[in-house]
């Protein structure tokens, strides 16, 4: 991990919520949970986990810091759920650099897996408390309905920026929001600390899946870990895409005329993704998600804890300037 992680005390505990992690997936039928085990042994940067630790790094006693423990793994096996029925909504063949368990196994499995872990996950955390899986609950309902939204609005060349955006607050944005209103419950943060550390997670949350949408087109396959212009390809219409659309000019109406083909070709999606990037839609997306990390940053500049304070500034920041 890299040196953005002030706190050594989090930084330490990571290895016991990847155990956790896998305690808490455990199955007596081998074959499952292998599967169950496939997305959470690949990796990841578990930033949600560790801004629910960071968040409650004021627990001290060892039943508090196993609490905080045991919810940021649920955290961490939401997200993992919710990529196992990403995966198989787009039809992905990678994730993580590795197959992704549809590709693997089929498209049913993967759907079984991502529900399993997701009511092992909720298991999780109605032993810490009932408000914890309430709150979780609550939270996974908003992710749902984000994903829905983008579903539902699949090839849609006239969604607004301000609807993509609702979208993302609820795709994306909503874990980020849970591991911080986790964190600061089990804490027992201040009012005002925690309204801070919400709208901070909340703009994290945008900006990392802004800065997503920038690498889709200057990244490469191996770095991202899938194929390049995934999204584009399954009518994902990312916030590049509609910033380009919504510019006025032939580029715009070439760009919006090969997304209105039947079936778009290797050299069709090259061709639009050349657009793209010549339309400086990229850049302006990677302003956008620079905007929501300062916003982020700014939110938290009167939390009182300097380490904590320090540590998600630093994951604002790289939240932006990451390659993968």
């Amino acid at each position: 991990m890299s040196d953005w992680l002030q706190d050594e005390q989090v930084r330490a505990t990571i290895p016991q919520v990847e155990a956790s992690m896998l305690d808490a997936v455990a199955s007596d039928q081998p074959g499952f949970e292998e599967i169950a085990h496939w997305l959470i042994g690949a990796g990841g940067k578990r930033l949600r986990p560790i801004l629910l630790l960071l968040t409650a790094r004021s627990l001290t006693d060892t039943e508090g810091r196993n609490r905080a423990i045991q919810a940021a793994a649920a955290v961490e096996m939401i997200h993992v759920a919710s990529l196992y029925h990403d995966d198989v909504m787009d039809r992905a063949e990678l994730r993580r650099g590795a197959e992704s368990v549809n590709r693997r196994w089929s498209s049913p499995i993967a759907s079984f897996a991502g529900t399993f872990i997701l009511a092992r996950a909720i298991n999780l955390l109605d032993s810490i408390s009932p408000k914890a899986s309430e709150l979780a609950g609550k939270h996974c309902a908003a992710l749902c309905l984000g994903q829905l939204r983008e579903a539902e609005n699949a090839y849609n060349a006239d969604w607004t920026i301000e609807e993509h955006l609702e979208m993302l607050e609820g795709k994306t944005a909503e874990l980020f929001v849970l591991a911080a209103s986790l964190g600061a419950m089990l804490a027992d943060v201040s009012d005002q600390d925690r309204d801070a550390l919400i709208t901070y997670s909340k703009c994290l949350g945008l900006a990392f899946q802004l800065r997503d949408d920038v690498l889709d087109y200057i990244a490469s396959s191996v770095e991202l870990g899938k194929g390049s212009a995934s999204d584009l390809r399954e009518g994902a219409y990312t916030m590049p895409v509609l910033l380009c659309l919504g510019q006025n000019g032939q580029a715009a109406d070439e760009l919006r005329a090969r997304l209105r083909l039947a079936e778009m070709q290797d050299a069709d999606v090259s061709r639009a993704v050349e657009i793209i990037r010549n339309s400086g839609a990229v850049e302006a997306t990677e302003q956008l998600a620079r905007d929501k990390s300062e916003a982020a940053v700014t939110v938290i500049s009167g939390l009182d804890d300097h380490v904590l304070r320090a540590s998600l500034a630093n994951l604002a920041r790289l939240s932006v300037e990451r390659r993968a």
